[in-house]
């Protein structure tokens, strides 16, 4: 597999769940959430985005020929509102059983290539089942996932920049890791329950603070401050260059030092914050414009929800209540046969069902 395919099938299988997280404490909207009349016409639009979801579900249970693809459905759909775990069930055990049996004696769960990306957003979606007899299958996976750390099993000692990072995986893995990577890899963690004292944690936010703009912590040369979050240590896909932190990267950052147990008032939380106040939009992917953009959405609308604050202020001095913008924004482009897509075909955001998924889990985390 090239470099180039490998990096677009991470971002197909971005996976993160809508349920809190402990890093941050929850908070509800003071009077600054959805509108009643916002909430029912998202709940509408997310159950037709749901129900093109489930048209494509095949005999075997899979929604695409791609399992990440799959997981990442069928996450979307255990979230759905107003279901009882029965009914969730009901569409979707078949859907669950052709993810276990994806389960290799190693505890990955994936079919040839990407076995990382593949484990993590199979157990993320195995969890989000809640079925008993999967609890085996999402324990060893978890394993495997710890064992995917970059750290000194693979030969790097704490100062190697990747060190606390994970790799893409393969017969042939590279040693380099990335911060989308890296979150999916920590969301299953979380999903599956690692410790907070498991020493994978500390590691990771060694990673996570080599790939953050705060030369506070980033011991980089490459680092400036503007306390957003590039893909990894020293390089960035905003169009600009340099080394400038971009959307997608910097809410994914966020969520990682959640998932990683870092509190919210915490500094380098703060930094983070300040990036988004000086970048904040529903309009595109800042740094990207609309690549990515519907897996920028679903991220910028966990970590908003994560952060707790209904209200984002930008630099300008204007409020923004986040969920009522972006929740009319996802809803103006939904298609007429209910589901999402990207103009913009970079990342396989030309794929309705992974793009439909993506959204379902953005308005999962408004509705909270």
């Amino acid at each position: 597999m090239t470099r180039l395919t490998r990096r677009v099938m991470v971002v197909c299988l971005g996976l993160v769940l809508a349920a809190p997280m402990a890093g941050f404490a929850q908070q509800k909207p003071a009077g600054k959430g959805l509108s009643g009349e916002t909430r029912k016409k998202l709940l509408d639009s997310l159950n037709r985005g749901a129900a093109f979801i489930l048209q494509q579900q095949k005999p075997d249970g899979s929604f695409d020929p791609h399992a990440g693809i799959t997981a990442v459905a069928t996450s979307a759909l255990m979230k759905q509102p107003g279901l009882s775990r029965a009914k969730q069930l009901e569409r979707l055990n078949k859907t669950l059983d052709y993810l276990a049996s994806l389960a290799k004696p190693d505890g990955g769960i994936y079919q040839q290539q990407i076995p990382h990306y593949m484990t993590a957003v199979s157990v993320s979606a195995l969890v989000a089942g809640g079925r008993p007899q999967d609890k085996a299958i999402i324990a060893k996976g978890r394993q495997y996932l710890v064992g995917a750390m970059l750290d000194e099993g693979e030969g790097l000692a704490g100062k190697d920049k990747f060190y606390g990072g994970m790799s893409y995986g393969g017969a042939n893995p590279d040693k380099r890791a990335d911060i989308i990577s890296l979150e999916y890899g920590l969301a299953a963690l979380k999903d599956a329950e690692l410790p907070a004292d498991d020493a994978a944690w500390k590691k990771a936010i060694a990673f996570l603070q080599r790939t953050q703009n705060n030369t506070e912590v980033n011991d980089q040369k490459e680092a400036i401050n503007d306390g957003g979050f590039v893909y990894l240590p020293g390089f960035t896909y905003h169009v600009d260059g340099g080394n400038k932190a971009y959307g997608s990267a910097t809410y994914a950052g966020i969520l990682s030092y959640s998932w990683a147990n870092v509190k919210k008032t915490d500094a380098r939380v703060t930094a983070v914050n300040k990036w988004i106040r000086d970048n904040y939009t529903v309009d595109e992917n800042p740094g990207q414009g609309n690549k990515t953009l519907y897996y920028y959405y679903m991220v910028f609308a966990k970590a908003l929800q994560v952060v707790g604050e209904p209200v984002i202020t930008d630099a300008a001095g204007r409020p923004h209540n986040w969920r009522e913008e972006l929740a009319r924004k996802i809803m103006a482009l939904q298609l007429p046969d209910g589901s999402w897509v990207n103009a913009n075909k970079a990342e396989m955001q030309d794929n309705k069902t992974l793009v439909t998924a993506f959204t379902l889990q953005a308005m999962a985390a408004i509705l909270q």
